[in-house]
């Protein structure tokens, strides 16, 4: 969708009335002299969980009051000037101050963060321009003493999801401010809207959040692990790497291990987060929820996002329980982030970041250890994920094959749809190699056995830095060939067969 460049303001006026206390205007006391301001507290309500076995709705009865923390909040004159400007605290108050006596004002909130060399992120309607969403007060004069103005955005009329989504990110960042204070995010957009019923709730790789908002059906604007989840994947890819090749995805399935580690980081962080081990997901009289810490073992592995979630939220807590005698907090769980993970030569997995954690914390191995056996996971002892041992499929190990550049042959690379397709266990094999000798060479992969006609497609990886640098995806039959002019360094092949046929293995080479 092409977005037009401008901002349109989406104004959500509200009416000044005394029974319906959204906009309140009182004198404060003792304010006769200095320069003239106006304080005040903007709030918003938030629509609570209620949680009955696996499923979980919004309680209707459960709505609180809470702080809008550290938006935007304006002045604005009958003319549409802004004369001051300001944001709020954690504790939803702000202070505007040097204002004109006698003038006709109104305060304006923003459901937008913004803090110098800090964080840029508000909520827009995707459907609308992307207007900003904004809360307005009425006009008041601003007389000659300083007075109090409170602003209450409401969830009855639909005013309060915008600052509620904000609260769910602030969160988020304050968690990783307690790990690094100096941390800067980039801009980021949360695309929200009653009128978002099929777009689903992503993260599009980039600077958005599309947030699903049906009434009717599944919306996701308090639903704040949904939030902190998807917050998590933009995290991965501004300060860490993500190597998810995406994709649909559900509980006990066998997945790539790249996307296994994405989908199970982004679950444990919001249990991280919150600090509540309950992800749930309203949708009407249908939504569900899980504990990311204590869910049935289903299908456990190195495969499994529900292996990953327990795995790192067990490393981060501070609740010993069974094979969890770990509390790490979430400072090494970063450092591993933005450090070993981002820097990995393997793709990004549980393989990746455990041996990057063992070595930020090598005192604490045999405790690792203990978690992940805990998930039918053997040691880990590199990024690879050498010597597994899992109930799998014989073809599905070892995970990376190596090949010798322009003597050797990578046989028997075997992909299966045993698990599904496109996302799943061994529907792509990995390949690793070094090249000494830069200069044009030949990829080539050849099918070998399957007794359909295959789509050989493979993708091509530099490791340092880890960068996709050619990509091999012709029609061509039961065969795949490129040439490359390569430079000296280790690369990755991620191959695969796009023909989603069942079994099928292939011959591969570079020469």
């Amino acid at each position: 969708m092409k977005y037009k460049r401008y901002i349109l303001t989406l104004l959500l006026t509200l009416l000044f009335s005394a029974c319906n206390s959204t906009d309140s205007v009182t004198q404060e006391e003792g304010e006769t002299s200095g320069p003239l301001k106006i304080i005040g507290k903007i709030e918003y309500e938030r629509i609570h969980p209620l949680h009955n076995g696996g499923s979980t709705i919004l309680d209707q009865n459960n709505i609180t009051t809470e702080t809008a923390k550290q938006i935007i909040v304006e002045a604005i004159n009958r003319s549409g000037q802004t004369i001051a400007t300001t944001s709020t605290d954690d504790n939803g108050n702000y202070s505007l101050t040097n204002l004109p006596e006698n003038t006709s004002i109104k305060i304006r909130a923003y459901a937008k963060m913004l803090k110098a060399n800090k964080w840029d992120t508000k909520v827009i309607d995707n459907t609308n321009g992307n207007a900003l969403y904004i809360l307005d007060g009425s006009f008041v004069s601003t007389g000659t003493q300083s007075t109090r103005r409170n602003l209450k955005a409401l969830a009855s009329t639909k005013q309060s999801p915008p600052f509620a989504i904000l609260d769910s990110i602030y969160l988020a960042m304050k968690k990783v401010l307690t790990a690094d204070s100096s941390v800067v995010f980039p801009p980021l957009k949360m695309n929200w809207t009653v009128n978002n019923i099929e777009s689903g709730t992503y993260y599009d790789g980039n600077d958005n959040i599309m947030i699903q908002g049906d009434q009717n059906g599944d919306s996701d604007e308090y639903d704040d692990h949904i939030m902190i989840h998807e917050w998590g994947h933009y995290f991965e890819a501004k300060f860490s790497r993500a190597d998810s090749i995406g994709g649909g995805h559900t509980s006990g399935d066998h997945l790539d291990i790249r996307l296994a580690f994405g989908e199970g980081w982004g679950n444990a962080l919001s249990g991280i987060v919150t600090d509540n081990p309950i992800y749930f997901d309203t949708m009407g009289s249908s939504g569900w929820n899980m504990n990311v810490e204590t869910a049935v073992h289903e299908t456990p592995g190195w495969f499994s996002e529900a292996s990953i979630q327990r795995i790192l939220y067990d490393l981060y807590d501070s609740n010993d329980d069974g094979a969890d005698t770990l509390s790490l907090g979430f400072k090494p769980i970063y450092d591993v982030l933005v450090g070993p993970q981002k820097t990995t030569k393997a793709f990004t997995s549980i393989f990746s970041f455990i041996t990057g954690l063992k070595s930020i914390t090598p005192s604490n191995s045999e405790q690792i250890n203990s978690i992940i056996s805990n998930e039918d996971i053997n040691e880990i002892t590199d990024i690879y994920g050498t010597n597994r041992q899992n109930n799998v499929i014989s073809t599905a190990l070892p995970l990376y094959k190596e090949l010798i550049v322009d003597s050797g042959i990578a046989t028997n690379v075997c992909v299966s749809t045993t698990y599904g397709v496109q996302n799943k266990l061994n529907n792509h094999k990995y390949i690793r190699f070094t090249v000494d000798s830069a200069g044009e060479k030949s990829i080539s992969i050849v099918k070998s056995s399957g007794n359909l006609t295959r789509d050989p497609d493979f993708i091509l990886y530099k490791v340092s830095p880890f960068t996709n640098v050619a990509v091999g995806e012709s029609a061509t039959a039961d065969r795949e060939n490129l040439s490359y002019t390569f430079t000296v360094g280790e690369y990755l092949l991620d191959v695969s067969d796009a023909s989603n046929r069942g079994n099928a293995c292939f011959n591969v080479s570079i020469n």
